[in-house]
């Protein structure tokens, strides 16, 4: 079997391990990718306990938020620790309940990266156990550690986080034109809807999309995160989207998606085009699937389901 970097999927040579040294000075910034030093027998005691303390952890997965702590010497890799809310990273390590969940939420977003959508840094890492988890690089702090300002769309739309599944696309772009003037934002909003309709993400709630705001203090669309195709996981789940879509969450159609372009402002030429490029990704898509870290059952699955969802909307 083919090493592969666990950053862009790509062939390793023989005298390489888990990272080509560009890929790792990419993410981590250092020829050699930084070292976890805890196991996830530890996170029960250690790292989960700390996290209901300083942040609410929602969802199917844990978050650990980590900081970097260097070795000081070159050739000695560097440790990735749990921390607070100051930390650089977030992990989310795969649970017995779903064991690849980490090595999926990265391929999704790496399918997001190559259909044109801009997503925060990611890539996967090994953990100390040998086991693989997602990690992410924090866009709300900058590299001296200065938190930088990002709201979620519960805060914006003055929403309790329980109430984050109340609300709709059309909403959200309503927002989105009400804090910047950068048409493109509303495009990639757009395609980050579209997308999460092909890969099965029923979960791309109010806390999913966010505002940041540079130093000049102008808002636009944050980079997309938590991109999953949760209805792979949950099979149980019948919605399509976790928002309503005109006036829809299931049963959704291209009608429906013609008609929340409208609704939020783009114009039909416009939206042609962005359908055209998401209805020719199918094999390109399934390159990068047969390339990921998934087990083969689950890469069939997830071909079989994006192939469905491409059906139902392109025929």
């Amino acid at each position: 079997m083919k090493k592969r970097c666990l950053y862009c999927y790509s062939e390793l040579s023989a005298d390489e391990k888990d990272y080509h040294n560009k890929c790792s000075r990419r993410f981590f910034g250092s020829n050699l990718p930084p070292e976890i030093d805890f196991i996830e027998e530890d996170l029960e005691s250690r790292g989960i306990n700390l996290l209901e303390i300083r942040k609410t952890v929602t969802g199917v997965q844990t978050k650990l938020s980590l900081k970097r702590q260097n070795s000081g010497n070159k050739s000695v890799p560097g440790r990735l620790t749990i921390t607070g809310l100051s930390g650089g990273f977030i992990l989310k390590p795969s649970s017995a309940k779903f064991p690849e969940i980490a090595e999926l939420e990265d391929l999704t977003m790496c399918l997001a990266d190559e259909s044109g959508i801009k997503t925060v840094p990611h890539s996967i890492i090994r953990m100390k156990s040998g086991n693989l988890a997602y990690i992410t690089k924090r866009i709300d702090r900058s590299n001296n550690n200065k938190k930088i300002h990002m709201e979620d769309m519960c805060q914006l739309t003055e929403r309790l986080t329980e109430h984050k599944y109340h609300g709709s696309y059309e909403q959200i772009a309503k927002v989105i034109r009400k804090f910047t003037d950068r048409e493109l934002d509303i495009i990639n909003f757009a395609e980050v809807v579209i997308f999460s309709y092909l890969t099965g993400n029923s979960d791309m709630h109010l806390k999913n999309f966010s505002l940041i705001r540079n130093d000049e203090g102008n808002h636009s669309l944050a980079p997309a995160y938590d991109l999953l195709p949760t209805r792979l996981l949950l099979k149980t789940d019948e919605e399509d989207l976790a928002l309503t879509l005109n006036g829809k969450k299931k049963k959704i159609v291209l009608k429906d998606f013609y008609e929340f372009a409208n609704t939020i402002g783009i114009v039909k030429k416009v939206f042609d085009n962005i359908l055209r490029i998401f209805s020719k990704q199918l094999n390109i898509w399934q390159e990068t699937i047969n390339i990921g870290f998934i087990s083969d059952p689950m890469k069939n699955d997830y071909i079989r389901y994006i192939n469905s969802n491409m059906k139902r909307l392109f025929g």
